[in-house]
């Protein structure tokens, strides 16, 4: 990948995409492309933070992991979405593990390099706190739902949010184009798949929801709440 190729990738994410372009270049001048293959870890929950990953292609999963080593996937992220911004920003230890879903190639920055392009730019400094700023009302969004909705709502809200990002909501149907095990949304959900699969099936059996090979979709039909 060239550098014209970073300025473009780095230039649509969410994290950098109210940058002028000589500081995307001076971004791309600092960052090295990286692949990795389905399943591969790209970092540890409480690793030391060494730079920021940018997803060029394919799927991440952001994962917790309890003391018994039961993990909890907490988010998905794909092509020109940003992982590790929170670490590399405070210097202290990942506060999640990262891993892929699918082969992937990430474009990464290291730490130290990006801190000091950080002092010296201010457009930068406004551009990462309005992204920390919407990380942080995502993390509110799912505070909400694990406290305050049954499994069966919070199903429904999170395959919806999920056709959002990772496919698409027509008129009649939201669809997610994800080819998703019922363990990474037991996952996601903080359930037990047994558990997911007996709402999943149930749903199904409603009318509320189809399956279309890798696809779920989520009919119009069905109300949150």
């Amino acid at each position: 990948m060239q550098i014209a190729d970073i300025v473009t990738r780095l230039g649509r994410t969410s994290f950098f995409n109210g940058l002028e372009r000589d500081d995307l270049v001076r971004l791309a001048q600092i960052a090295r492309v990286t692949t990795h293959p389905a399943e591969a870890v790209l970092f540890a929950q409480g690793d030391e933070s060494d730079g920021l990953y940018a997803v060029a292609t394919g799927i991440v999963r952001i994962f917790l992991t309890a003391e018994d080593g039961r993990e909890l996937t907490i988010q998905l992220f794909e092509e020109g979405e940003m992982i590790g911004e929170i670490a590399l920003i405070d210097g202290l230890p990942r506060s999640a593990g990262a891993a892929t879903l699918t082969p992937t190639q990430m474009i990464f920055v290291p730490r130290q390099p990006f801190m000091s392009l950080l002092d010296s730019s201010p457009r930068l400094q406004r551009q990462i706190i309005l992204s920390l700023c919407e990380r942080l009302r995502q993390t509110n969004d799912q505070v909400n739902r694990a406290v305050f909705h049954d499994l069966r709502h919070r199903l429904l809200v999170l395959l919806r949010q999920l056709a959002l990002i990772h496919g698409r909501i027509d008129r009649d149907q939201a669809v997610v184009e994800l080819d998703l095990t019922q363990g990474t949304l037991a996952q996601m959900l903080g359930a037990s798949r047994e558990a997911v699969n007996k709402q999943i099936r149930a749903l199904i059996k409603e009318g509320r929801l189809s399956i279309d090979g890798h696809h779920i979709i989520v009919h119009r039909s069905v109300k949150e709440g």
